[in-house]
């Protein structure tokens, strides 16, 4: 889905193969030649996929409809937008739902954070409270921003945990009811103090010694365009997709959130610095523009598409969450997070799971038998 290989390297010029319409027809010609080869030429055929997966699948049947019968996309974007400023909006909900302290005190977190950061006699107490990698070098807003954005995945790294069923291997106490708890818990000091400790559980559970600091770093990681290592990150080839068609950038522009730091011109710089100056905001805008005009965006033309969504899930909000018609319905799983309803299913899931499953089978089986 995200690697496009050739028998050079991921260089900048040899990702212009990697697209979403490249993906598709990738899909059509394994769907033609496999019918052809397997005698199922006359078979119905149904594209599944989840998050950017199920944004092709719903692509694949809205452009190639004599092809594909049907499609489920689950937690699937359609719309491509430049700046992502509701995937934060929807966390700073979720966090008030649970608790509607906590997102003030995650927001009194960050504020501090960010004035810290801004004094270098500050540097040394933030390296230590935080466990930081590396000495922290802020000569540019880009310093500060790669520091906030990690911070903030770290709260989004307790959100998620609970959400989705599909992270696993993590330790119990990894979890909103934890980040809640000590975010609330005015004897641990000021929301400055008590984040401190999220991030420390953060790091035991990853098993990690440190947070990584350095904006440089970043940019020279998601430069290497070697195919040398055999266990090749995925980050690169996403990031080009962001930004050359989709944007995704999830920024704290809005008001409506909780976090801070992390402006749209820090995403746009980072991928003028990753794949060349000529990836200004103007091609990046452009870039999404495009997408939206190829595929609809939340205009969908076309039928018999089902769309899933969980209700706390960010990328909701760039999914189809009501009805457009009888053959374009949307299944809208309340308090469920990403890809939910294609995740194992398992005893504790909740009702409205199990119920989101089976309309999704039923309506497939009535479109199969027509």
């Amino acid at each position: 889905m995200y690697l496009s290989f050739n028998y050079r390297d991921l260089s900048t010029a040899s990702l212009r193969y990697l697209s979403s319409r490249q993906a598709l027809a990738d899909i059509v010609n394994f769907r033609t030649e496999i019918a052809r080869k397997l005698g199922l030429t006359k078979n119905k055929w149904v594209t599944f996929g989840g998050s950017y997966g199920g944004s092709l699948a719903v692509w694949s049947r809205i452009k190639y409809p004599k092809l594909f019968a049907a499609a489920v996309g689950s937690s699937a974007p359609v719309q491509a937008k430049l700046n992502f400023y509701e995937y934060n909006e929807v966390i700073g909900r979720i966090l008030s739902a649970h608790n509607s302290e906590c997102p003030k005190a995650v927001k009194g977190a960050f504020a501090i954070l960010v004035q810290m950061l801004k004094r270098q006699k500050y540097y040394s107490k933030v390296e230590k409270d935080f466990m930081l990698c590396e000495p922290i070098k802020i000569n540019s807003p880009k310093d500060t921003a790669f520091l906030m954005v990690n911070m903030i995945h770290l709260v989004h790294f307790f959100v998620h945990k609970r959400m989705n069923k599909i992270i696993k291997g993590e330790p119990d106490e990894i979890n909103i009811d934890t980040l809640c708890d000590n975010m609330n818990d005015a004897s641990l000091g000021s929301p400055y103090d008590r984040f401190t400790k999220i991030a420390h559980l953060f790091l035991k559970s990853k098993h990690k010694d440190c947070i990584s600091a350095n904006y440089s770093d970043e940019v020279e990681e998601l430069s290497n365009s070697s195919l040398d290592d055999l266990h090749i990150k995925y980050e690169r080839q996403w990031f080009y997709q962001c930004c050359t068609e989709f944007g995704f950038f999830e920024t704290t522009d809005s008001k409506n959130q909780p976090f801070s730091g992390t402006p749209l011109r820090y995403f746009l710089q980072l991928c003028s610095e990753v794949f060349g100056p000529e990836f200004s905001r103007d091609l990046v805008a452009r870039g999404v523009k495009t997408t939206n005009k190829y595929y609809g965006g939340f205009n969908v033309n076309g039928s018999k598409i089902i769309f899933s969504n969980g209700s706390n899930d960010p990328w909701h909000r760039l999914g189809i969450t009501k009805d457009i018609s009888k053959d374009l319905p949307a299944v809208f799983i309340k308090g469920e997070g990403h890809c939910a309803d294609v995740s194992e299913q398992n005893d504790t899931d909740s009702a409205e799971l199990f119920q989101a499953r089976e309309k999704i089978f039923q309506i497939l089986q009535k479109w199969l038998k027509q």
